[in-house]
C-alpha cells in the first residue's frame, strides 16, 4: 500500500512545532491497530498521534460521485484524517509546496496542520473518511478560494511586521499541550505547590546539572532569597555588573546590602574578572557575574578569584537557560544561580515565575522557607519570610516548554549566525556580540552595537519598515536615580555607559524565520547604504 508524498518530512508522533518554516507539513502518522478474533481494534490517541484535543467529528462516506471534495483551507483548524474502509486520495499545499497522500488502510492517519488548501478525490465507494478536527465549525476560518487562498499566503509571507519577539507562534504551536497541561492542574485541585511544581523543580535541577532547584515567584525573588539566606545584609557589599536589569541590584538591596557597581567587557559585554579582582573590599561578601543576553561570563577566573578572597558566587543566569560553558550548563558554575520564567526568557512561563539553582542543600532548604513565609511546618514560623511561590500552573506549561529548551536555543544560535554573516562587511558601522570563549550562547538577546551615534537613527528606519527592536539598558543601573543612595560618587564605568547608548537588540526567538532574518539584514545594510 504506497503512501506517495513529495517534499514532507516525517515528524516523530506528531510535533506541530516547526522551527524554520510558518507551518508544520502534513504528515503520516502510523496509529495502534490491535488484532483480535472478535473484530480489530484502531486507536488514535490525542496526546500520541495527532497532537490536539478533538472537539469535533465528521464522517465522509458514499454514495460518491467523480467530483472532489474539499476545495478550501483553515486558517486555525487542526485536522487528522483516518480512512477506516477503502480508500481516498487527498491532496494538499502550503507556503512549502505540495503534499499527496493516498490513504487506503485504518492502520494510518493524515495529520493537516493549518494554512493547507485540501481536495479529496479518487474515492473508493465503499471509503469511509473520519475527520478529526480542533476546533468546533467556524465559517470565518475557512478560506474557499484557491485565488484567494494563494493571495492569503503570499501576504502571510511578505507580512510587513516583524515583531521583536513572536511568543504568540510559541504558543499557537503549543496550544494543545499547554490546555491539556493547565487541565491537569485544574483536575488536580493543587493550586499552591503539589506535585507539578515538585516535578519541574526535579526536571530543572536535572537539566541544569544541579541537585536542587526551589521554585520561587519571579527572578527577582529568587537572586534577593539567595542573598537573605546566606546572612549577607547591612554592611555587606555584594559586586554588580552594572550593564544589567535592574533586578540584579535591585535583589541586593532588597537583602540589605548595597551593590558595588564594576564596568563590562566591550565586546562581549559581561563583567570581566580583573574588574571583579580591582573591585573587591574587606567589605564584600558575594559577587554577581550575570550571564547576559545568553553569554555566559568568564566563570573559571571568577571562581579563582572568589575562592582567593573567600567570596560566595551567584550566577544571575536570568537570561541563559540552556547556556554552557566548557561542557556545562549556566546554573551550575558557582555556589548558587537565580533564573527568571518571564514570558520573554529562553525558558518562559505564561506569567512570572523563578528558581533557585544549587548543590547546596541547606541553602535551598532556606531559601524554600524563606519562600513559604519562613517556614518549614505550617503556622512555626522560623525567619522572616514572604510569600514567593512557583505556582503549580506555571510549572505545568514550563514542564511542557522544558524539552523542547535545546531545540529552540540551536535555533536562535543559526540565526544568531545568519545575522553575523548577513551583517559582514559592515564592521566599520555595527559590531556583532563576542562570546565568551568556552561558551555556547543561549541568544536571549542579540544585541549589535551601532557606531557614530546612529542606534537611534539605525531604530527609527527598522521601526518604520515594521521590523521590531529594543534597547537593553538605555541607562545603567549605576545612574538610575534609584540606586543614587547605593552607588559611590566618583564611579566610572565608561563601557556600560557606552553599551547604553550604542546597543540595539534585534529581532531573534526560535520562531523567527529565515526570510524575517534576511529581510532585518537587508534594511539593515540599506539604511547604511
Amino acid at each position: 500500500m504506497p503512501i506517495a508524498h513529495m517534499g514532507y518530512t516525517f515528524v516523530a508522533w506528531c510535533s506541530i512545532v516547526d522551527l524554520t518554516s510558518k507551518v508544520a507539513d502534513p504528515h503520516i502518522v502510523p496509529l495502534q491497530s490491535i488484532e483480535d478474533y472478535r473484530g480489530n481494534l484502531g486507536v488514535a490517541e490525542a496526546a500520541k498521534h495527532f497532537g490536539f484535543d478533538a472537539r469535533r467529528l465528521y464522517f465522509l462516506y458514499g454514495p460518491y460521485s467523480n467530483e472532489a471534495r474539499g476545495s478550501h483551507a483553515h486558517i486555525e483548524l487542526y485536522q487528522f484524517m483516518i480512512c477506516v474502509n477503502g480508500s481516498v486520495r487527498i491532496t494538499l499545499e502550503n507556503a512549502n509546496g505540495t503534499f499527496s497522500f493516498d490513504l487506503d488502510n485504518p492502520e494510518i492517519g493524515l495529520f493537516i496542520p493549518p494554512g493547507c488548501w485540501r481536495d479529496l478525490d479518487q474515492f473508493s465507494n465503499d471509503a469511509v473518511v473520519c475527520v478529526l478536527a480542533s476546533d468546533e465549525y467556524d465559517e470565518a476560518d475557512y478560506i474557499r478560494d484557491h485565488d484567494a487562498f494563494t493571495e492569503w499566503m503570499a501576504e502571510r509571507e511578505t507580512a510587513a511586521a516583524i515583531p521583536y519577539l513572536a511568543l504568540d507562534r510559541c504558543h499557537k504551536d503549543l496550544r494543545f499541550d499547554l490546555e491539556r497541561a493547565l487541565t491537569d492542574v485544574s483536575r488536580s485541585g493543587m493550586f499552591i505547590g503539589g506535585p507539578k511544581a515538585a516535578e519541574f523543580e526535579t526536571a530543572f535541577a536535572e537539566y541544569c546539572g544541579a541537585d536542587y532547584a526551589v521554585g520561587c515567584g519571579n527572578g527577582l525573588d529568587a537572586l534577593a532569597q539567595i542573598f537573605i539566606a546566606r546572612g549577607i545584609g547591612p554592611g555587606d557589599e555584594v559586586i554588580v555588573p552594572a550593564n544589567s536589569f535592574t533586578a540584579s541590584a535591585q535583589a541586593v538591596v532588597m537583602a540589605g546590602a548595597r551593590p558595588r557597581f564594576v564596568d563590562c567587557d566591550p565586546d562581549s559585554y559581561v563583567v570581566r574578572p580583573e574588574d571583579i579582582e580591582a573591585a573587591v573590599t574587606p567589605a564584600v561578601r558575594a559577587v554577581m557575574p550575570v550571564h547576559l543576553y545568553g553569554n555566559v561570563a568568564d566563570m573559571d577566573p571568577i571562581m579563582q578569584i572568589a575562592e582567593h578572597h573567600g567570596l560566595f558566587v551567584v550566577e544571575d543566569a536570568c537570561q541563559a537557560h540552556g547556556a554552557e560553558y566548557n561542557g556545562r550548563r549556566a546554573g551550575a558554575l558557582g555556589h548558587v544561580a537565580a533564573f527568571s520564567f518571564y514570558p520573554t526568557k529562553n525558558l518562559g512561563a505564561m506569567g512570572d515565575g523563578g528558581a533557585v539553582v544549587t548543590n547546596d542543600s541547606d541553602l535551598a532548604r532556606k531559601v524554600r522557607m524563606l519562600n513559604n513565609y519562613g517556614t518549614e511546618a505550617k503556622y512555626q514560623q522560623t525567619l522572616p519570610g514572604r510569600n514567593s511561590r512557583l505556582d503549580p500552573i506555571q510549572a505545568a506549561v514550563l514542564l511542557v516548554k522544558l524539552p523542547l529548551l535545546d531545540d529552540w536555543n540551536d535555533r536562535r544560535r543559526a540565526l544568531a549566525a545568519r545575522y553575523i554573516e548577513g551583517l559582514a562587511g559592515l564592521e566599520e558601522k555595527l559590531a556583532a556580540p563576542r562570546i565568551t570563549a568556552g561558551v555556547t550562547p543561549g541568544w536571549h538577546v542579540f544585541a549589535i552595537r551601532v557606531a557614530a551615534g546612529r542606534r537611534d537613527e539605525l531604530a527609527e528606519h527598522l521601526a518604520e519598515r515594521g521590523i521590531g527592536t529594543n534597547i537593553h539598558y538605555p541607562v545603567p543601573i549605576h545612574r538610575q536615580e534609584a540606586y543614587a543612595g547605593q552607588a559611590f560618587p566618583d564611579i566610572s564605568l565608561p563601557e556600560c555607559e557606552r553599551a547604553a547608548g550604542e546597543l540595539l537588540s534585534l529581532p531573534l526567538d526560535p520562531f523567527h524565520r529565515d526570510a524575517e532574518i534576511d529581510r532585518v539584514i537587508s534594511e539593515i545594510w540599506e539604511f547604511f547604504e
